[in-house]
């Protein structure tokens, strides 16, 4: 149920892809530091392992919109998912997740291209969730802040760091 590939710089879509279509009762999935990982891993992933609770894709840099969206609407029941370093993920699979994923406790968007509209969502939408960490998002400007996370009862800690225009 679950599998920790983290680090291992050498895997490829190939490895992923078979990995996902024989073990589709995963529960838990690292992908840490698998560099060479591209969307491919990542859609077979989200058609195979539906049932996924946790996901951890930090520094996974050719993961795009494109996989992350698939995840979302396929793997619902996602509780922790980690796209830390993942910078070409933007808005678009934040609001996604958001919209899908709404049982959400951990989730790590640092060092993603999203701004203040991912965070809206997020506080709409995962009112389970216990931990956000946003450091290093450079577009986040923080305005609405204030107020949007109010309703996410659950919430314990929201990690916003390295923020020069930050508005709070």
């Amino acid at each position: 149920q679950s599998l920790a590939l983290g680090s291992c710089h050498q895997i490829t879509d190939a490895s992923i892809i078979s990995i996902s279509t024989h073990c589709g009762g995963l529960q838990l999935l690292d992908l840490r530091n698998c560099q060479k990982i591209t969307d491919a891993s990542i859609i077979s992933i989200s058609t195979h392992c539906i049932r996924l609770l946790s996901l951890n894709l930090h520094d996974c840099h050719k993961i795009t919109n494109v996989s992350i969206i698939s995840i979302s609407t396929h793997c619902t029941g996602l509780q922790l998912f980690n796209l830390y370093d993942c910078g070409k993920i933007t808005d678009a699979s934040i609001i996604s997740i958001s919209e899908n994923c709404t049982r959400l406790k951990e989730l790590n968007v640092s060092y993603t291209n999203i701004t203040d509209a991912s965070l809206i969502a997020i506080a709409k939408n995962c009112t389970e969730l216990h931990l956000l960490k946003t450091g290093g998002c450079s577009r986040i400007i923080g305005y609405y802040l204030r107020n949007d996370f109010k309703s996410v009862s659950e919430l314990r800690a929201v990690f916003l760091s390295f923020y020069p225009s930050l508005q709070i």
